[in-house]
């Protein structure tokens, strides 16, 4: 798609060479800002595609909440970065209205955001706040890491670069993981220097590095393995974000992105939850950012949807959870009892001694079984789907899920035509209600199968069509303990 892409656009370019007129018309014709971001449509697109080396693009729709939301923050980006020693515009297309654009590249949500390097697009994947989108760019722009050639220049780097990371070297001296790191680092500003002077107005010896934020302390310097990229790695990740960070949608995407195990602490807006805050803050000191640490709420939609995600009542609160793995096949623990310095210290200090055992939600156990498909929850999953006398199929579903109302009665079927094979389990779990370990649900449906002989390892992900015969016909293939359907 890319080469075709790419084919296209030298081919039009090439054709209004020839005929001589066009692409001066368009250059005349520049694009109207809207707080300093260009307002893009289909006939100046690709003219501020062409004559900009690098131009980041936010597809949006205007009745989407997250481009409200996102709208600010990119607009000072944008004012941002028009200041820039070699300004980068910003610029915004109306996906709604452009449908052409919106398809030719492939715009399936909102925001979208591409980075355009001399013509070609690649997937915006910094932040949603200002100094995230303004770093990002930058790199993009530039090399991973710029020299600072004097005290001067130094202190000009970290007043313009509020997040940002200064290597010390002597001349000669190897920068490759320092480099690697600041590559793979997309959201705060990398600088190094050889420069004794530079080196001393900050009070280090080289080889040495030192990282500046606006928040709390205001800088760190790193007590690592300056050859072990993986190590700055994950110190510049831990010290960018605050010590306790507060939870909304601006923060949302960078806390889960962050990578380490997050506490959250959950509160309402009354003095019991300015207690349980302050203790929290008080064990956030002795955690050390070996965790990230963050309050939310529970009266934004955002805070819902987190309460939500990780099992959270609001008659609970003030309450605590740790979340594992956020991004990937999340655990959640939750704290029992009250909210002291000391007892969030102690359950802490469980989970990284591996102490603790995940909180699972589910609903009650159905007191008796109706009909052919057996119906699992969080409490009865491990009994049942992992007993080693049974294959077991199991359906992950929604309740609102259209796609799981239409496979309702064809699973049912299923269930019914295999029910006299005593061997085989045909259940379901309702996996909004219920957790479960062991299984990523991405969406709904999601079919698993647990065989017999193999409960020891991940299950099998059904991949064939979803009628009556293939389910069938799959499960003869799978089971490891064999059946005739008929």
């Amino acid at each position: 798609l890319g080469l075709v892409k790419e084919g296209a656009a030298m081919h039009r370019i090439l054709l209004r060479l020839l005929l001589g007129i066009a692409i001066a018309e368009e250059a005349t014709e520049a694009p109207k800002e809207e707080d300093g971001v260009l307002v893009l449509h289909d006939k100046n697109f690709e003219g501020a595609i062409n004559n900009n080396p690098f131009i980041l693009v936010e597809f949006y729709a205007p009745w989407c909440g997250h481009c409200k939301q996102f709208a600010p923050e990119y607009a000072r980006a944008a004012q941002q970065l028009k200041q820039a020693k070699a300004p980068i515009p910003l610029a915004k297309v109306d996906a709604t209205a452009e449908a052409r654009l919106a398809e030719e590249y492939g715009i399936r949500g909102y925001p979208t955001i591409r980075m355009f390097i001399n013509g070609k697009d690649q997937e915006y994947t910094g932040g949603r706040t200002e100094q995230s989108i303004v770093t990002w760019v930058l790199k993009k722009a530039g090399p991973p890491a710029i020299p600072l050639v004097d005290v001067a220049n130094a202190e000009a780097f970290e007043k313009e670069n509020t997040l940002s990371v200064v290597a010390f070297f002597a001349e000669g001296a190897a920068q490759d993981a320092f480099e690697a790191a600041a590559r793979q680092v997309e959201d705060v500003m990398f600088a190094y220097t050889t420069e004794p002077s530079v080196a001393a107005k900050y009070g280090v010896t080289p080889p040495a590095l030192r990282m500046s934020f606006p928040h709390d302390e205001n800088h760190a310097t790193f007590t690592g393995n300056m050859d072990r990229a993986d190590e700055i790695q994950s110190f510049v990740r831990a010290y960018r974000q605050p010590m306790v960070s507060t939870f909304n949608g601006e923060t949302a995407a960078d806390i889960f992105g962050d990578g380490r195990a997050i506490l959250f602490l959950f509160r309402e807006k009354d003095e019991k939850g300015d207690v349980a805050e302050a203790e929290l803050r008080k064990a956030a000191l002795s955690i050390q950012r070996r965790l990230l640490v963050s309050v939310a709420g529970s009266t934004e939609p955002m805070d819902q949807r987190l309460m939500d995600y990780v099992s959270v009542e609001p008659e609970e609160l003030p309450t605590v959870r740790l979340v594992a793995n956020p991004m990937a096949s999340m655990i959640k623990y939750k704290l029992e009892g009250d909210l002291t310095e000391s007892s969030i210290m102690a359950f802490v200090n469980d989970f990284e001694a591996q102490n603790l055992k995940p909180h699972l939600k589910s609903e009650e156990a159905p007191t008796s079984q109706t009909g052919p498909v057996y119906t699992l929850v969080g409490s009865t999953f491990d009994s049942v789907v992992l007993d080693p006398k049974k294959d077991v199929l199991v359906e992950f579903y929604a309740p609102w899920c259209g796609h799981c109302k239409k496979l309702e009665p064809v699973y049912r079927d299923v269930a019914k035509i295999l029910e006299p094979v005593k061997s085989l389990v045909v259940a379901k779990i309702d996996a909004t209600a219920n957790d479960v370990q062991g299984a990523d649900i991405e969406g709904f449906p999601t079919i698993k199968f647990w065989p017999a002989n193999k409960k020891g390892e991940p299950p099998l992900d059904y991949d064939s069509d979803r009628d009556v015969d293939s389910f069938i016909t799959w499960l003869e293939e799978k089971v490891s303990l064999p059946f005739n359907k008929e």
